[in-house]
């Protein structure tokens, strides 16, 4: 994988700056971000505001930051445009109530190509963050739904951790979905030989019930489409993490690593739950979540995330646009 600091040199040295839309411009964290990437030629921030008088005076010295304040922004073209994305499930009236809040406007600004990218969610739950992206911005055609993705990162190690925070119980086909998209997020990272588990109770049929069903036709699902990379299931944790415990609860697989890259959670409890208990317990850092699938990126940010959270994840949004 890219470690951040061959990320910041890919960007720095691209000669193509890409913009990024910050709807949560307000913010002290995002201000000093967005004067990093700009001062580090990273890329080109856009920082939306909701009143003219917010805007702090020292962001005025950086040419580079584009402003926006919504109290004087006109919407109307957006509004129209927002109608037709929305086929009849959206009112004129409702158009304009809603493009009225910055994360609408954000991902219009991405829809349009004014920018290539968004980021939010320091004062924001993931679902205002990803209603609009998903009404605006929407899924990619060979995908049936969006996922989620963190990096789990530790001396030397990374990990992605799929679906942690956005599917509460997916079924056989979006385990599949949402494991291809795990593995295009790899590769976009520069992931090697990519080897990825559909994690379970049940190792290789030790364990029965509808749950493990689910996960062993996902996988059968996956085996069909002849990807190039390597994906076993079903899989209990520890054989997964583990080579030695793999080879002795699953004879024949496919595996070849001592640890692989992936690990797909059944389902949101799972993975919520896993990720955190590697990150307090075994000293991970959780990089993310990452939104997987649409067709532009839009990622959500923790609203405990630190000045190097935002950073970090911008800038791999950046590398994803």
């Amino acid at each position: 994988m890219f470690t951040i600091e061959e990320i910041k040199k890919k960007l720095a040295t691209n000669p193509i700056k890409k913009h990024i839309v910050f709807p949560e411009g307000e913010e002290t964290i995002i201000q000093d971000v967005a004067k990093t990437l700009v001062e580090k030629n990273l890329g080109l921030p856009i920082l939306l505001f909701k009143n003219t008088a917010d805007i702090p005076n020292a962001l005025k010295d950086y040419k580079n930051i584009q402003i926006i304040a919504l109290d004087q922004f006109d919407t109307a073209a957006f509004e129209e445009l927002f109608v037709q994305i929305r086929k009849g499930k959206t009112t004129a009236e409702q158009a304009a109530s809603l493009l009225k809040l910055p994360n609408y406007v954000g991902c219009m600004l991405v829809k349009t190509n004014k920018a290539s990218c968004m980021l939010s969610g320091l004062n924001n739950t993931t679902a205002d963050t990803i209603r609009p992206a998903l009404q605006i911005i929407g899924v990619k055609p060979q995908y049936s739904l969006a996922s989620s993705a963190f990096i789990m990162a530790k001396d030397n190690q990374r990990y992605i951790f799929s679906d942690c925070a956005l599917n509460i119980k997916p079924t056989s086909e979006q385990l599949a979905d949402i494991t291809q998209m795990a593995a295009e997020f790899g590769s976009l990272l520069n992931f090697q030989d990519i080897e990825a588990t559909l994690l379970s109770y049940s190792t290789n049929g030790s364990g029965k019930g509808e749950d493990v069903d689910r996960v062993k036709k996902a996988l059968e699902i996956l085996k069909e489409k002849n990807l190039p990379y390597k994906i076993e299931g079903e899989i209990q944790f520890d054989a997964a993490f583990d080579k030695l415990v793999r080879d002795k609860k699953f004879k024949n697989n496919t595996l070849t690593k001592q640890t692989p890259d992936i690990f797909i959670f059944p389902e949101i409890h799972s993975g919520n739950i896993g990720y955190k208990i590697a990150q307090r317990m075994g000293g991970y850092e959780a990089i993310g979540p990452f939104v997987l699938g649409l067709n532009q990126p839009v990622n959500d940010l923790s609203r405990g995330a630190t000045f190097i959270d935002v950073l970090n994840t911008a800038i791999i949004t950046l590398l994803l646009a």
